[in-house]
């Protein structure tokens, strides 16, 4: 009778001691990666509205010089054009661009690339592909490591069942 009561509390030692590891683990390993692929989706999610508000005003751009070509009888130079910049942190000024046919596209790397704004396209909606599939391979990650911390969560409340009984 005694050898069965020191089995059953080394048991419950070692079944506390799993339920203690395993919570370790969710928090120090898996929810410190869970945040940090999270992190990664959302700043890539924010350069993509980036992006797509760059796409959106090279199309505009375009129609809008399309539209002065058409009213204009010679090839006279594109009207210049008087936007707001924002410098960062959404803290904006006002510019006057001389010549809007071509603009100047950040490429990567701290490289600049002068560009026509058909090839600005381009080049925007193919980076919008690189960067949503990217996006898609964090988030895919993100639920992976979800599944994980569910899994883990549900081995430590059978172990602490089991403690209990």
């Amino acid at each position: 009778m005694m050898a069965s009561s020191l089995a059953a509390a080394t048991a419950t030692d070692d079944t506390a001691t799993a339920v203690q590891k395993y919570g370790a683990f969710v928090e120090d390993v898996l929810k410190p990666q869970l945040q940090a692929s999270l992190a990664q989706r959302d700043a890539l999610s924010a350069e993509i509205r980036e992006y797509e508000e760059l796409l959106a005003f090279l199309r505009d751009e375009q129609q809008r010089q399309q539209h002065e070509q058409a009213a204009s009888a010679a090839d006279s130079k594109p009207s210049p054009l008087h936007m707001l910049m924002d410098l960062g942190q959404r803290f904006q000024v006002r510019a006057k661009v001389a010549d809007p046919s071509r603009i100047i596209v950040d490429i990567g790397l701290n490289f600049h690339v002068e560009m026509t704004l058909p090839e600005a396209e381009r080049f925007v909606t193919g980076h919008l592909t690189h960067l949503e599939g990217k996006r898609r391979t964090w988030q895919e990650k993100a639920q992976e490591i979800s599944r994980h911390v569910t899994l883990v969560l549900e081995a430590i409340q059978k172990l602490a069942t089991l403690q209990q009984s």
